[in-house]
């Protein structure tokens, strides 16, 4: 009888130690499959904001002349292509908020919403005569004072 008992102590021990293994050895990241469609990926140590950015954004969105790319990514999911910008300014709010409100404007965008302010802007909508689809969401950076920080999704419809 003392002997199953050592034998079931020493089994439980060992099949601990196997999980614990296998679970560290899961913590880290997972390798993910590469996507078929083409993807463009840069980040802020590129050169010249033109090279920064993205691949499929269109060529007439605006820049202001001091951005910073944080990030800057491009792909094609499903035959459509998408677009994500981080960047940031030290352009004032009102310079910034008249700038993409008045591009937005001229984009004609369906269903659009927008909330302007003094500290944030978000615009979205959807301009069904190109087949796209436009999301800004930006503000202030309390952690920097004087810097806006914006994101922008840009996707075919």
């Amino acid at each position: 009888m003392k002997i199953s008992r050592l034998m079931y102590l020493l089994l439980s021990i060992l099949v601990l130690i196997g999980l614990s293994a296998c679970q560290s050895s899961k913590s880290g990241p997972a390798q993910q499959p590469p996507d078929t469609g083409a993807v463009q990926n840069m980040t802020a140590e590129a050169q010249g904001h033109d090279e920064q950015r993205p691949e499929y954004l269109p060529a007439d969105f605006p820049l202001p002349d001091d951005v910073k790319i944080s990030t800057s990514h491009s792909e094609i999911k499903d035959g459509k292509k998408s677009v994500l910008l981080i960047f940031s300014t030290e352009e004032d709010m009102a310079t910034i908020t008249k700038l993409y409100k008045d591009y937005f404007k001229s984009q004609n965008l369906d269903d659009s919403g927008q909330t302007i302010g003094d500290k944030n802007i978000i615009i979205q909508g959807d301009n069904p005569d190109k087949n796209e689809s436009w999301s800004m969401i930006g503000g202030r950076l309390s952690s920097n004072e004087g810097v806006i920080e914006l994101n922008v999704t840009w996707t075919e419809l």
